[in-house]
């Protein structure tokens, strides 16, 4: 008990030097960069020499425009200018679309090109209006009311370029014509995520804190303590959060989940202290009792949940290692600040809980239906999700799209979808054709068929070549049998996308030697890779959880089983009831269900301790598991509660991952605490 002692002489001397770092870690976040940039999500890959300097798209931006009407030639005067206009901007390099698109014409000599569309009078636009070859622009849809603008931005732009290059986009029109605009590409999406995620950080943290408020009233109804807790709360967000910007100069964007968590983990620690507290005439002793008692349970839980963020370690995904780092050492900081603030409540009577009487009666009702629940509709209701979920575990999906990490009312996904209905996407993927026959026949029959797959042949930075392949189609062609076409096409997802490459491949394998590549290519090859490591994180976080337990109870295997079972069970059943949503995992998701094991294997430890507390061998047991279920179950339905009201705000995010870790932790935590009140118990009492 030295460290109870050292605690309770030394808690005002702690608290103060908590604050002070408080008070530093505040400037050090005020000032802290946050990382948005997409090319950070999947390790570097190596890619061909010579084939990566010319894939890279991280300066093209589309820029779409879409009109209530056909325009007419004074229109598409004003359009011209709408194009002059952007590639005089300070950011652009260059700009592609209908106003300066070119068609190659053969004749008996050599080979020539004109303009698709010709402005240079009324008589010359309404001919070339008219024909194909402005039909088959890469630039114009066939209804002549959408078009394309392809930008190519100047290199390396700050931040402030960025965001002014887009806000100046937005604001392009067409004088006296109703006209919507359309923005996509890794610089806006970059940009759009900086000023969602900001914004989304602050909404979801004060709802958290304003919801945990409330609960807390409900549970404590004492306004001082309650203080105390939210203090606690922030004191360590900030503080953990700032270790960020110390140690990787920097926030993730993923970190916005971080406060919630560090709310939930504070305040079920909170929950579990003032548990079934007894009055006491010596408060050193008392607070000694608790740290016996609770303290060491609250270890137990913080430190394995801490561990299971730590696993994150493990995958090639920087954002996300960093952000179990960072959210790892939250966890166990919060158990030291919230100690030392319990102390003090308890040296000022501030410890005093008294529940609201609604609140315990419905507490009360929850603990008395698991104790008694021999409904044998209840149980074949579980057995049936069970074995719905076992089902989903060997047949998971997985599939990665550009668009996964936002939600189906996010406008980044409304403007991604303008380009894939009508311009065939934006997703780049690259093909390295070796042609061994020399046939041009057959590589203009490879392009058909990737026409065919709707995969559009792309016309951007584009680089002529003597090859008369490259005159038709924009290609790269380093000899004349080998040749990089350059191409887009729709964000359909990496299990489509890969479908389609090996039928492709397959298709020509025998004169045509195909090499997919580009970012798109790459992204789904590495993403899906990464998705399997993050769900084999999950096992390496229960393995190694399930070690720490097993240590810990001096080596009882049968303990082992129950630590791991009931947090297992929880996951399948919720992976049951999610297929009817069609879950698919992804990169933007694969991590969440570590993060709900974390969460919940708390609980189940807590009830395994409670019961190895008041384990008596001369005792009957199923008194002693009621006994630990109304006392220590009390305190497990609250911390139920207090994720349910943490995590709610999540929900509504406009960010898929974050809106998915709300949810699905929310249906698991309550699968997870009726498992552990209704059979741990009766798997405890079967192995005694």
């Amino acid at each position: 008990m030295l460290v109870a002692e050292f605690i309770w002489n030394n808690k005002i001397k702690l608290l103060i030097s908590i604050v002070f770092l408080f008070i530093f870690s505040l400037f050090k976040i005020i000032n802290s960069q946050i990382f948005f940039d997409t090319e950070r999500i999947i390790k570097e890959i190596s890619v061909e020499e010579g084939v990566s300097k010319k894939i890279d798209d991280e300066n093209l931006i589309f820029f779409g425009l879409s009109i209530n009407r056909n325009l007419e030639y004074n229109k598409f005067l004003e359009l011209k200018e709408i194009h002059e206009k952007i590639e005089s901007h300070k950011t652009v390099k260059r700009v592609s679309s209908i106003i300066n698109e070119r068609k190659i014409v053969q004749n008996s000599f050599f080979p020539s090109s004109k303009a698709v569309l010709n402005l240079k009078d009324i008589e010359s636009y309404n001919e070339s209006i008219l024909e194909k070859d402005i039909i088959e622009s890469n630039f114009i849809d066939s209804t002549k009311t959408k078009f394309l603008f392809l930008i190519e931005s100047n290199n390396n732009l700050s931040p402030e370029d960025r965001k002014l290059l887009i806000d100046d986009l937005y604001k392009i029109n067409i004088s006296n014509i109703d006209s919507d605009s359309f923005i996509a590409g890794r610089i806006p999406s970059e940009v759009y995520f900086q000023k969602k995620v900001i914004r989304e950080f602050i909404i979801l943290t004060v709802l958290s804190a304003i919801l945990c408020f409330i609960l807390l009233y409900f549970l404590t109804s004492n306004l001082k303590f309650i203080f105390f807790t939210i203090s606690s709360v922030i004191i360590s967000i900030v503080i953990s959060l700032s270790l960020s910007a110390v140690i990787f100069s920097g926030l993730e964007m993923i970190m916005i989940i971080s406060p919630a968590i560090l709310f939930i983990v504070c305040v079920s620690d909170i929950m579990h202290y003032t548990s079934n507290q007894k009055d006491y005439n010596n408060k050193l002793l008392f607070f000694k009792d608790r740290i016996d008692k609770v303290g060491k349970a609250i270890f137990l839980t913080s430190l394995t949940t801490s561990f299971s963020f730590l696993t994150f370690l493990f995958n090639d995904i920087i954002p996300i290692a960093r952000f179990g780092i960072i959210t790892s050492f939250g966890i166990l900081f919060t158990l030291i600040v919230v100690t030392i603030v319990y102390a003090i409540a308890i040296d000022y009577n501030f410890n005093k809980v008294t529940p609201n009487k609604s609140f315990q009666k419905l507490i009360d009702y929850i603990i008395n239906f698991c104790i008694s629940s021999k409904k044998k509709v209840f149980h074949f209701s579980i057995l049936s999700l069970l074995f719905l979920g076992i089902y989903a575990t060997f047949n998971l999906k997985i599939d990665n799209y550009l668009t996964d990490e936002v939600n189906e009312k996010s406008q980044m996904l409304k403007e991604v979808s303008f380009f894939d209905k009508y311009f065939g996407g934006i997703k780049p993927i690259h093909f390295k054709v070796d042609n061994l026959s020399s046939d041009d026949a057959l590589l203009f029959d490879f392009v058909k068929s990737l026409k065919y797959y709707n995969i559009k042949v792309d016309v951007s930075n584009i680089e002529m070549s003597n090859s008369m392949l490259s005159l038709r189609f924009p290609v790269y062609s380093d000899l004349d049998s080998n040749y990089l076409l350059m191409c887009r096409m729709m964000d359909i997802g990496s299990l489509k996308t890969n479908k389609i490459i090996n039928e492709l491949t397959e298709k020509y394998n025998s004169k045509l030697i195909i090499k997919a590549g580009g970012v798109g290519y790459m992204f789904d090859k590495i993403s899906n890779n990464l998705t399997i490591k993050l769900i084999l994180g999950l096992i390496v976080a229960v393995s190694s959880i399930g070690l720490i337990f097993f240590i810990l109870t001096k080596f009882n295997f049968k303990f082992l089983i129950i630590s791991i079972v009931p947090n297992i069970v929880p996951i399948i059943l919720t992976l049951g009831l999610v297929q009817f949503f069609n879950f698919y995992f992804s990169l933007s998701n694969a991590f969440i269900f570590t993060i709900v094991f974390g969460l919940i294997v708390d609980d189940s430890i807590h009830i395994i301790s409670a019961y190895l507390r008041n384990f008596k061998k001369d005792k009957n047991h199923s008194e002693i598991l009621i006994y630990v279920v109304k006392t220590t179950g009390r305190a497990v339905v609250k911390t139920t509660l207090v994720i349910i009201f943490c995590l709610s705000p999540l929900v509504f995010s406009e960010f898929k991952s974050v809106s998915q870790l709300g949810s699905i932790t929310i249906i698991c935590a309550i699968i997870a605490v009726v498992f552990d009140l209704i059979y741990l118990p009766k798997m405890i009492n079967n192995i005694k």
